[in-house]
């Protein structure tokens, strides 16, 4: 009972701290759960949410498994396993490019929520986050976990607290309509989206789970290993798909039920408290700040981590020198502009990342059975 207690324990970690590794600016300001999902109103977002959903659990269940299986083997790199060394090499590199461009995006939405909500400069925000993300980069893995799974949970608490206000007090229920969301994103309000043209729920959905695919894999790569037994591994491996998608349903419901009177707003869930009850709206831009500091905490980690080799200074050096490059870009760069632009790029080379996954996931499979026929 004791080893079954603990191995539930290791996996809500794992999950816990997915989500909040993953719940950034683009998460709590509710630009992400508005370009992918509310945009196409209620029975849209329904639609994509399942759909995100279901492709992020598919792909994070043999990631993790993986991540177990391969714990003690030092030569083990995700990418290359699942996407053979010369492809995968490319992928891995270009998603530490995309780990910088995400702070980017995180620096820009700080600086954006500060300037929304007191009408001061970008860079008074960029730059005070930056601070106190590079000395929690510097914590060992497991420490950042738990700070990272704490930061998820009560972001998590405070956006149902919102929800529930909203709903029982002001009475807030009617979400907007398909009708409705095709005329605001025809007015150029809200972004939905879209790749060549092609553009749908559905689409968003599968987008949705691309990016967090390709946001998340290095660090479910990374804590997989960490996981007790193989059963602990496949429920992270649930519970981190069912966690992220729950509290993205509610970013997403916050701006389903305001669409029309948000529209056009940098900072969407903001605007939404800001609509209904200002003096939450203050309380709101900690949560804010507090998303973004776990996600850039996380990536910092793994970034820095990659280039020191274990040598503090050199993780020192590089956390810092990520920081003040990303302050700058996003001081410079509109936040919802940057956040469309690597919503998209994201999202596909995530997807494409999930097939390699699932293929080489099925192939593993079927290699095995033959060989034990």
């Amino acid at each position: 009972m004791k080893q079954k207690n603990s191995a539930r324990k290791a996996a809500f970690l794992a999950g816990a701290s997915f989500a909040g590794y993953n719940i950034g600016s683009g998460f709590a300001t509710g630009i992400e759960g508005q370009q992918f999902f509310a945009a196409w109103g209620a029975s849209g977002a329904l639609a994509g949410l399942i759909a995100a959903f279901a492709v992020l659990l598919l792909v994070l269940l043999p990631v993790y498994l993986t991540g177990y299986e391969k714990r003690e083997d030092g030569e083990y790199n995700v990418y290359h396993h699942y996407c053979g060394k010369a492809v995968g090499c490319a992928v891995d590199w270009y998603i530490y490019l995309t780990i910088f461009v995400i702070i980017l995006t995180m620096m820009s939405g700080a600086g954006a929520t500060i300037e929304q909500l007191l009408g001061i400069p970008k860079a008074i925000g960029a730059i005070l986050l930056g601070v106190l993300c590079v000395a929690a980069a510097l914590l060992g893995l497991e420490k950042l976990m738990r700070v990272l799974s704490g930061a998820g949970i009560v972001i998590f608490i405070i956006m149902l607290i919102g929800t529930a206000y909203l709903t029982f007090v002001k009475g807030v229920t009617a979400p907007v309509g398909r009708e409705t969301a095709d005329a605001i994103a025809a007015s150029g309000k809200v972004l939905r989206i879209g790749l060549f043209g092609l553009s749908s729920p559905l689409f968003g959905g599968f987008l949705s789970a691309g990016l967090v695919i390709v946001s998340g894999m290095p660090w479910v790569a990374s804590t997989g290993s960490l996981c007790p037994d193989r059963k602990s591994a496949i429920l992270s491996g649930v519970l981190s798909a069912l966690l992220f998608y729950l509290a993205e349903a509610v970013a997403v419901w916050l701006n389903l039920v305001s669409l029309d009177k948000i529209a056009g707003k940098e900072i969407p869930i903001l605007a939404v408290f800001q609509e209904y009850f200002p003096p939450l709206a203050a309380v709101y831009s900690v949560v804010i700040l507090l998303a973004i500091f776990s996600t850039v905490t996380g990536r910092l980690y793994l970034f820095s981590s990659r280039i020191d080799k274990g040598n503090k200074k050199v993780r020192t050096a590089v956390s810092v020198g990520v920081v003040i490059l990303a302050a700058i870009g996003g001081i410079i760069l509109p936040f919802s502009l940057i956040s469309n632009l690597l919503f998209t790029a994201s999202g596909c080379l995530g997807l494409f990342l999930g097939v390699c996954i699932l293929v080489r996931t099925v192939w593993g499979f079927i290699r095995k059975r033959t060989m034990e026929k």
